[in-house]
């Protein structure tokens, strides 16, 4: 699913043994790597996240009612989105009264074209629709539910320490509950 490969497997396996991440049984084609850091691991990658470039852009879109539902209806027609942050987590595990802004991962240079198309109105203070145009690992075990597409818990995990609102917060809550792992 990642497109790697079984040399680029085997090389991260490898750095993840080396940083005590993962533990090694056996040796050769029987050998069995097992993940025992888990919630070290997701610390690591929450630094390494912090330091990635993201294109993001801000946009506002009338939605009376639910903002999360409006949305879906409108992306339904589309198949390279997924929803993330404190939208997507909000729904998974119910913290916040309210979620005021969607955050939504779209395709590297398909924000603007897709914005258009859904009539998002470009926004520099107010957004309640954040497109963030990035490839990878946000991409990698995205749900589809009906109309709805959403980001790995991870992800979702991740994009919830934007520093937005009372997303830290729902992050922790999220870690405890839907990823199972203490902070």
């Amino acid at each position: 699913m990642a497109g790697t490969s079984p040399y680029t497997v085997s090389q991260t396996l490898q750095e993840l043994e080396r940083h005590e991440f993962v533990e090694s049984i056996g040796s050769g084609p029987r050998q069995r790597r097992r993940l025992c850091k888990p919630d070290a691991l997701l610390d690591d990658w929450v630094r390494s996240w912090k330091l990635r470039q993201s294109h993001e852009y801000n946009y506002f879109f009338f939605a009376p009612g639910d903002l999360v539902q409006a949305l879906t209806d409108k992306f339904a027609t589309h198949d390279d989105w997924a929803l993330t942050g404190a939208a997507a987590a909000n729904a998974t595990v119910p913290y916040l009264t309210s979620v005021a802004r969607a955050n939504v991962i779209v395709p590297p240079g398909a924000a603007t074209a897709l914005a258009s198309v859904l009539e998002l109105e470009p926004v520099e203070k107010g957004a309640n629709v954040v497109l963030m145009e990035r490839q990878g690992a946000s991409w990698l075990f995205v749900a589809r539910d009906g109309k709805r597409s959403v980001a790995s818990p991870f992800i979702q995990y991740l994009d919830l320490l934007d520093g937005y609102g009372r997303n830290k917060e729902l992050a922790m809550q999220f870690r405890r509950t839907a990823l199972h792992m203490e902070s």
